[in-house]
């Protein structure tokens, strides 16, 4: 079950990817194990991301939460996000940190 937390916080990490609030995600994110990790997400990399969710999908018309998997340290949440250009959800997964609630994973598909 998705707490009103967790649903408040999935919200604002799938908002954030307006291209305008990298910081904001960084510090809704557990930081990297390795600092040297290829997985970590840099500024760049945001940017990217948010000009390819804009160009491809546009603004954000609803999200709807699908379900939720506990795993050992962490909670993935699913969730169904309707775009205005696309006739199309994406599928956002979001994985929390057990122990801080930050965001652990991100995936993002359409």
């Amino acid at each position: 079950m998705i707490t009103n937390q967790e649903a408040e916080l999935a919200e604002r990490l799938i908002k954030l990817h307006d291209g305008k609030n990298y910081r904001a995600l960084q510090e809704m994110s557990m930081p990297p194990k390795d600092p040297d990790d290829e997985g970590k997400i840099t500024e760049s990399m945001y940017m990217k991301m948010c000009d390819d969710i804009e160009k491809e999908m546009g603004d954000i018309e609803s999200i709807e939460s699908i379900d939720t998997l506990m795993r050992a340290d962490s909670k993935f949440t699913l969730w169904k996000v309707k775009y205005s250009k696309s006739n199309f959800k994406a599928f956002w997964a979001i994985g929390f940190d057990l122990d801080t609630s930050k965001i652990q994973d991100v995936l993002v598909q359409w």
